[in-house]
């Protein structure tokens, strides 16, 4: 066995070193230069979400578009605010105690790899969530701030509820993945914040983070079978009990989203 093994091997040996000079001395007869080039355009400044965002309940599927009445409409240009949701408590029973109320989890629409909704149409309900796309390619980072008026009549804008609006349990809801390690995600998610008149950061992204689209959503445990009659925990409503309620009034709070295409904030 070991003389076969040994002649096999020099036979092996001669059959590669008989055919590698071929390849070490080919001879180079010419040589030639040619270009790959790209330009970048700038997305329109009208360019908007056309009401799809990702699902922030699951961020790889094809995505969603939140029913009428959900929520705001994107924003224009390559830096945006695609959605932003309205907080629906609806009818709710008067206390005369303090009292915590819940909004009823907003209605969308499941999208097709088209990008449009599907057919037959398949709808859930989702947590409470605002999405961020940043197109400008320039990594500059971003900041979404949120500010509220007063709970006041609609009837009578003299009546104040004296009622606190607090966003819970914020956590991101992205297809955006690391990329040669490095991870782009904004580096500051304000996970709880009471609403006032005074804005207050709810994301920060820094230079070279927050690029594509970023979800936040109000959910500590977000659910795939959600109904039209579940309330979301992570979104509260808090009326004192020294609030004088009318049952003939409809109180409401105007929620403004505030985005600025760099960082300033110091908090």
């Amino acid at each position: 066995m070991k003389k076969s093994t040994i002649v096999s091997t020099l036979l092996l040996s001669t059959f590669i070193l008989g055919t590698a000079p071929t390849a070490a001395f080919a001879e180079e007869v010419a040589a030639s230069e040619t270009n790959a080039t790209v330009k970048f355009e700038a997305e329109s400044t009208e360019a908007d979400g056309g009401g799809a965002t990702l699902d922030p309940t699951n961020p790889e599927g094809e995505g969603i578009k939140p029913d009428p009445g959900e929520g705001s409409e994107s924003t224009k240009g390559p830096l945006r605010i695609d959605f932003a949701p309205n907080f629906k408590f609806g009818s709710v029973t008067m206390s005369g105690n303090a009292a915590d109320y819940n909004p009823l989890y907003p209605k969308v629409g499941l999208l097709d790899k088209e990008g449009q909704l599907s057919d037959p149409l398949q709808e859930k309900y989702v947590p409470h969530y605002v999405q961020v796309t940043d197109n400008r390619g320039t990594n500059e980072g971003w900041e979404l701030a949120v500010s509220a008026t007063p709970f006041k009549g609609t009837v009578n804008p003299d009546a104040d509820l004296k009622a606190t609006l607090t966003l819970s349990n914020a956590q991101f809801s992205t297809a955006v993945k690391p990329v040669d390690g490095k991870d782009f995600v904004p580096a500051m998610l304000n996970t709880n914040v009471t609403l006032s008149s005074e804005p207050e950061v709810l994301i920060k992204a820094n230079a070279d983070q927050g690029m594509g689209s970023w979800a936040a959503m109000f959910s500590e445990t977000p659910s795939e079978e959600l109904t039209v009659t579940d309330r979301n925990p992570n979104v509260t409503l808090h009326v004192p009990a020294d609030s004088k309620k009318d049952p003939n009034e409809e109180y409401k709070s105007v929620i403004t989203w505030t985005l600025s295409s760099t960082p300033t904030s110091t908090n």
